[in-house]
């Protein structure tokens, strides 16, 4: 079962990092949901922060703010980070 869970993870992750690096600015966890929303996925608020704390835990994002008012941006200082 979680072989199943895992590409599904992985692609929502990718699928995301390319959407933040399209958009980009400021991204929260009610962002993200509203992405899910507008996309027919399940706006789960708890998807939402894991997606953006194991993004910024891999370096892909920088968190920002206290932790009623967290924001997360793309990590510039990446080598790999497109334009």
């Amino acid at each position: 079962m979680s072989t199943r869970t895992a590409p599904s993870r992985e692609q929502r992750l990718a699928q995301l990092l390319d959407t933040m690096r399209t958009w980009g600015g400021r991204w929260t966890s009610g962002r993200v949901q509203e992405l899910r929303r507008l996309t027919g996925e399940a706006p789960c608020r708890t998807t939402a922060r894991r997606d953006l704390h194991t993004l910024t835990q891999r370096r892909h994002l920088q968190q920002h703010g206290p932790d009623n008012g967290r924001y997360f941006t793309l990590n510039t200082t990446r080598k790999d980070v497109r334009p």
